[in-house]
């Protein structure tokens, strides 16, 4: 019994000594990274891998004085691994350590000799890598599920950001070029790739600085940056063939299919995409739609504008073949196909590009909106019931074709085409109260119309390097064309509510024939004053003629003429500019300074028919403008940076804002042009400042943003009682003194576990008055709208992925001819998704997003919950086959809402779209198999 007792007594001593010898169950692991020569090293990879297997556990970067941690880390037995570019990688041991803090102290690592160079880059594999600007990821490192398309992977990546549309921040900047394999990819949308490509086809992701063309063509260093994105595929892929081909049907008829097919070698890129549903996939941006009336051309940027301040904006035309992707606005109900061919060749000395891309679009849609109308003591208002069915229809060509002649010589050659149809029915009936909220009359609308287009912007760049670094000549021409062949064929019918009700009908048949030719050239010259100093002068001009021929007839009197309403315009714009800029590029500051003098030409003619009387003299009018701009950028050697910049803009005016004949499709609504309109100026500056941290992909930023116009174009309306019409508006442009806009945002990326759960944070604010008149009397109208979002991405393991978003969303406006009718109207969301891995080769996939509108001046409040759900499973061999099952909006709630405010009205839309349904799918992917080519050829 006593031996008992002391051996219970000895344990009870020994308890608390074996209790302290117990290793910590979390450790912090740190160190700092140097050369052999003792320097620092920063932005070297560092990871934790697993003993056993040598997989990837945790991994960082060291910060820019070579130091590292890994904070809170399982404290087990590690395989510690530091990898940088040209020098050996380094393995290391770390047994579980018995303190909390567990200091590897000073690490070296060795350079490598040129020689074994290729061998060691081979085996040296990390998750990623910095070089200067360029962040490389290996794909291979992040695991994502089977069937996971690039989109998936990027969400992945840490330092990179997509949102529920598909479009992509890196380091806080938006992506606005992606490349698979240094390539264009159907031009330049990076959605095309990012959704079409699968994420087992990638081997590694790089997010660079892109200069700006006109960078490249000098050599000289502008400050502009662009950030962008090269897809690098796995060798497989690139002497390989690989796609995927889906179709799916639902109930209430819904159905739809999608296909992609891809064939790379090292020279040669060759792909295909197809679509086509009844589910809102429209692939067409519906911006688009006034550009099949004629009224304006549209395009990107086609690089051959030297110098600074582009002010000319009367030719722009549709550039980069289009958007390949759904630019749906949510109203309606949507037929929609498409097709489209991508080929790249690349030998170093010469590259090509063409892409061909075909869509269509019928769009189906009922909407019932409201209007009221503000005047100096009293309001009307009046209610919208519309039926359209509205069908688009364009085929999209595009090619750039560059040649380096020799090592100072380059020759770039590139072209948009574009044809396209549009047919259109209109159906609506209004009902307009007075102040009173009595009914004054209706007006019922029965339109239709149709117009063909057809439109070229090409240009053609040739730059010269001599051999005195710096020094540089660049020229270039441009032919811009645009023609627009259409009917309108318009049916209005007024009825009046008084003591005697009486009606009025019109029947209008307008028949338009529109041209816009447009040619251009710009030259530049660069000179090094010294390793520092550059002085740029250019040149830039451009001759715009417009052509507008609008035959308005009564089909119901033998197709008489209507000479008040019918135009034969043709204008000519001139523009030249001569400027001069002195610049200082040195170690990530750029400055620039700069004068243009420019003068803006414009002659025009205006008559009922060509080769008719004139209905007022011609229009001769001389615009003479200096133009000062100054930039500022810098870029901190610790991954941060700041730019400024100011213009003064002169814009001269649209040439539809000119045209003295109204146009009255709308009887209630009369458009009339103002042959005497003059330029729009203002005084723009900017400032923006961010910043990233490599080691903890920590990012954030601010953007101001301040417009000060000395004379703005705005739109005057005149609100009249007819007898014959009743209440109609006629907006007239004039310029105007005074006015502003504002803008500030702010952004933030915040790894809170890296790789594993990520904050993000943005906020908008604008603020602006405009300045208009309504009847003679001066109304300014204040817009000011605040929106914030945040969310968090949580990934756990790649078998589960989990995000939060929400959105507030405020706008105020007010008046100041009737200050009780301002507007306080708010949007806001918060939406939540999963997608879970839940056995071997099946998924399940869910979203909910929760939206509230919200207008307290009329008590408008309405909550819309959108649920959707899906699971998938991969079946096959390889796991090439997936079957899913999706429901969408399973509460059946979806309708779509916009509300807003402008001058002296405010509006609301109501309108139905697709809501609840169910479809099946299967998909197979085409992947995996190498076919063998003769010299690199396809055929």
């Amino acid at each position: 019994m006593k031996q008992t007792f002391r051996l219970l007594l000895l344990a009870l001593i020994s308890i608390p000594g074996i209790l302290s010898a117990q290793n910590p169950s979390s450790v912090t692991i740190k160190g700092v990274i140097l050369d052999t020569a003792n320097a620092n090293v920063p932005f070297a990879t560092v990871m934790l891998l697993n003993p056993k297997d040598s997989t990837l556990l945790k991994f960082g970067t060291s910060d820019a004085k070579g130091e590292f941690a890994f904070k809170n880390v399982k404290n087990t037995a590690y395989l510690f691994k530091i990898s940088y570019i040209s020098y050996f990688p380094l393995l290391k041991y770390l047994p579980e350590s018995q303190d909390p803090l567990n200091d590897l102290g000073q690490i070296k690592i060795k350079p490598i000799t040129q020689e074994l160079m290729e061998v060691v880059v081979r085996t040296a594999k990390a998750p990623l890598h910095i070089r200067g600007d360029t962040i490389e990821y290996d794909a291979t490192t992040f695991k994502v599920p089977p069937g996971s398309t690039v989109e998936d992977l990027l969400r992945r990546l840490p330092g990179i950001n997509v949102d529920a549309d598909g479009n992509i921040k890196a380091q806080g900047k938006d992506v606005k070029r992606l490349y698979v394999d240094g390539k264009s990819f159907f031009g330049s949308d990076p959605k095309a790739a990012t959704k079409n490509l699968g994420a087992e086809t990638i081997s590694k992701v790089q997010v660079f600085n892109e200069k700006s063309e006109q960078s490249k063509l000098t050599g000289v260093d502008d400050g502009k940056r662009e950030k962008a994105m090269n897809l690098e595929l796995k060798a497989e892929f690139k002497k390989g063939s690989f796609g995927k081909v889906t179709a799916a049907v639902g109930n209430v008829g819904r159905w739809t299919g999608r296909g992609n097919y891809n064939r790379f070698n090292d020279k040669q890129q060759l792909s295909f995409i197809a679509y086509g549903n009844n589910i809102n996939q429209t692939g067409v941006n519906w911006e688009d739609y006034g550009e099949f009336k004629g009224q304006n051309t549209f395009n990107g940027n086609d690089n051959g504008d030297f110098g600074f301040s582009n002010g000319s904006q009367y030719f722009v035309a549709y550039g980069d073949g289009g958007s390949l992707l759904n630019g749906f606005d949510g109203r309606g109900f949507t037929k929609n196909k498409g097709a489209g061919a991508n080929y790249n060749f690349d030998n170093k000395k010469t590259k090509f590009n063409a892409s061909y891309f075909y869509n269509e679009s019928k769009l189906n849609l009922d909407q019932f909106g409201f209007r009221q109308t503000f005047l100096k003591d009293s309001s009307f208002y009046n209610t919208d019931t519309t039926r359209q069915v509205n069908f688009l229809r364009s085929h999209n060509f595009s090619t750039r074709f560059e040649t380096n002649i020799d090592s100072s010589n380059i020759l770039i050659v590139k072209a948009d085409t574009r044809l396209g149809e549009n047919t259109s029915s209109n159906q609506q009936s209004q009902l307009f109260t007075g102040a009173s909220k009595q009914l004054t009359r209706s007006l019922l609308i029965n339109n239709g119309s149709s117009a063909n287009t057809f439109r070229v912007a090409s240009s053609a760049i040739f730059r010269h390097r001599f051999k005195k670094k710096g020094r540089s000549f660049a020229v270039s021409g441009g032919l811009n064309t645009s023609n627009t062949n259409g009917t309108d064929n318009l049916f209005n019918l007024n009825k009046f509510f008084r003591a005697t009700t009486f009606t009025e009908q019109v029947r209008q048949l307008n028949n338009n024939a529109n041209q816009t030719t447009q040619w251009k050239t710009s030259a530049l010259f660069t000179e090094a004053l010294s390793k520092k100093w550059f002085l740029e002068g250019f040149y830039n001009y451009s001759h715009t003629n417009n052509v507008v021929d609008r035959q308005v007839s009564n089909p119901e009197l033998a197709e008489k003429r209507i000479d008040a309403l019918s135009i034969y315009y043709d204008n000519q714009i001139v523009l030249n500019r001569l400027g001069s800029s002195l610049r200082y590029s040195y170690e990530g500051l750029n400055a620039s300074i700069g004068l243009a003098a420019q003068q803006i030409q414009i002659n025009g003619q205006y008559s009922t028919a060509k080769g008719e009387t004139l209905l007022v003299p011609a229009l001769k009018r001389s615009f003479n403008n200096w133009i000062p701009n100054a930039n500022f950028s810098y870029e901190f050697p610790n991954n941060s940076w700041m730019g400024f910049n100011y213009v003064y803009d002169v814009s001269e005016p649209k040439f539809n804002d000119l045209q003295p004949v109204p146009n009255v499709n709308n009887p209630a609504f009369r458009i009339l042009g103002n042959p005497n309109l003059g330029p729009e100026r203002a005084h723009s500056m900017g400032f923006n400042y961010g910043f990233w941290n490599p080691s903890t992909f920590f990012s954030g930023g601010i953007g101001l943003e301040n417009k000060f116009y000395d004379s703005q174009i705005v739109y005057n309306q005149q609100i009249e009682i007819l007898d014959s019409i009743g209440v109609r508006t006629t907006t007239r442009p004039d310029n105007a003194k005074g006015g502003r806009s504002s803008g500030a945002n702010f952004w933030g990326n915040i790894p809170i576990v890296k790789n594993k759960f990520t904050f993000n944070i943005n906020g908008n604010f604008n603020l602006s008055k405009v300045p208009s008149f309504v009847n003679e009397i001066r109304n300014e109208t204040s817009n000011n709208s605040y929106s914030f979002s945040g969310g968090f991405s949580i990934t756990p393991s790649e078998k589960l992925i989990l995000g939060i978003n929400g959105s507030l969303g405020f706008t105020n406006i007010a008046y100041s001819i009737q200050n009780q009718q301002n507007q306080k109207i708010q949007n806001h969301s918060v939406n939540g998704s999963i997608k879970w891995q839940f056995a071997k080769l099946s998924f399940f996939e869910s979203n909910l997003d929760y939206s509230v509108y919200r207008n307290a001046r009329f008590g408008f409040n309405q909550s819309i919950p959108i649920w959707n759900a899906s699971v998938r499973r991969l079946l096959g061999k390889s796991n090439r086959i997936e079957t899913r099952f999706a429901a969408f909006d399973l509460l059946n709630r979806r309708v779509s809402i916009q509300q807003d405010g402008s001058q002296n009205y405010v509006s609301r839309n109501i309108a139905s779209t697709l809501a609840r349904y169910f479809m099946f799918s299967i998909s197979y992917n085409v992947r995996g198999y190498e076919t063998k080519f003769k010299k690199n050829n396809f055929f």
